[in-house]
């Protein structure tokens, strides 16, 4: 079952993980997306490139496993053939746009390496402040009641490029991190 587990993160991330480089990053997402450390040389080693016949933790297993949004490792083995599941609770934190103020900055994140920082306009709208490596625009706007962390984002009203209004998912298959620009680690 470990090696399905990485063949899943592989496949979510859409990268193959090779070079020292490659696992710094992967190190640093996990991070980002879990709020859990595993380090670039324990990743290494899950992947088959130093210390062969090591078996990992089971820390490192759980927190690879929660990057696929189960619950631990055990989950992992207990329910990764069940593909089909049309439902199931939604445990991520959540932000709810009542609780922001006029001007709060928001930043949302997903996979691959997608990120917009979002201003808050009142009334459920946002205007996109920057964007990176998305089909969202500076100065889109939309309107969106509930960010789910590790849940799809739908963007409902979109204002793209002077055109819509569009719906648009982000995160469709892997969910979004959402937090509020205060909550944001620097470096």
């Amino acid at each position: 079952m470990i090696q399905e587990l990485v063949n899943r993160v592989t496949d979510m991330i859409k990268r193959n993980l090779v070079t020292k480089r490659d696992f710094e990053w992967f190190s640093d997402l996990l991070w980002k997306r879990t709020r859990e450390r595993v380090s670039p040389t324990t990743l290494r080693r899950v992947w088959g490139y130093s210390q062969e016949g090591v078996t990992p933790r089971r820390y490192t297993l759980d927190v690879l496993a929660r990057f696929l949004l189960f619950t631990d490792y055990g989950d992992f083995c207990n329910n990764a053939s069940n593909e089909g599941l049309q439902s199931g609770l939604c445990l991520g934190s959540q932000i709810v746009s009542e609780t922001l103020f006029i001007g709060q900055c928001l930043r949302m994140s997903w996979l691959p390496d997608r990120l917009c920082v979002l201003r808050y306009l009142g009334d459920d709208r946002f205007e996109i402040i920057r964007a990176y490596n998305t089909k969202l625009s500076v100065g889109d706007q939309f309107t969106c009641h509930l960010f789910i962390n590790q849940e799809p984002v739908y963007l409902d009203n979109l204002i793209h490029q002077g055109q819509g209004p569009f719906r648009y998912v982000a995160g469709k298959s892997t969910g979004v991190i959402v937090e509020k620009e205060s909550q944001v680690q620097v470096g």
